[in-house]
């Protein structure tokens, strides 16, 4: 009998565990890898549809700012939407100001603050916007509105 008799046994079932032990750990991987790339894909649509609603609400309180010359302190609304299957509902609120200019002039400005949420048939909670803009619409004593501002823009979810 010889002393390592056996020994190439042992040396097969091991390299055959580990083999195993790191396909396993390789498809693990690649499925949580899956998993998590549909969840981001998720995320993203949300995203990208709450920015295009309040974009378009933006352009909306625009153009109804440029049919009127005086300044609504309660400038408020409500937008529903459905951007890639998603439905959207945008809040908006805002506070009127009035800006002398360099040259002089006097402007109104309104603040607006857009959020976007996940149309649930209710206003936007706190915790629940997607995202969240706060936009200046600055106007001349009587016209058009002359500059349209987006003082801060964030993405919540």
């Amino acid at each position: 009998m010889h002393r390592d008799r056996g020994t190439a046994l042992l040396l097969t079932i091991g390299f055959v565990v580990m083999i195993g032990a790191i396909s396993a750990g390789l498809a693990g991987l690649v499925t949580s890898g899956l998993n998590n790339t549909v969840t981001l894909e998720r995320i993203r649509d949300r995203q990208y549809a709450a920015d295009g609603a309040v974009e378009h609400a933006i352009a909306e309180v625009r153009s109804a700012m440029e049919t009127t010359d005086t300044c609504l302190a309660d400038a408020s609304g409500t937008a529903r939407t459905d951007l890639n299957q998603i439905p959207i509902r945008v809040d908006w609120s805002g506070a009127c100001g009035v800006v002398q200019g360099a040259d002089g002039l006097i402007f109104l400005q309104r603040d607006i603050v857009f959020t976007a949420c996940l149309d649930a048939g209710e206003p936007c909670a706190r915790g629940t916007a997607i995202v969240s803009a706060q936009v200046n619409f600055e106007q001349g004593d009587a016209g058009p509105v002359r500059s349209t501002v987006i003082q801060s823009w964030s993405v919540d979810q």
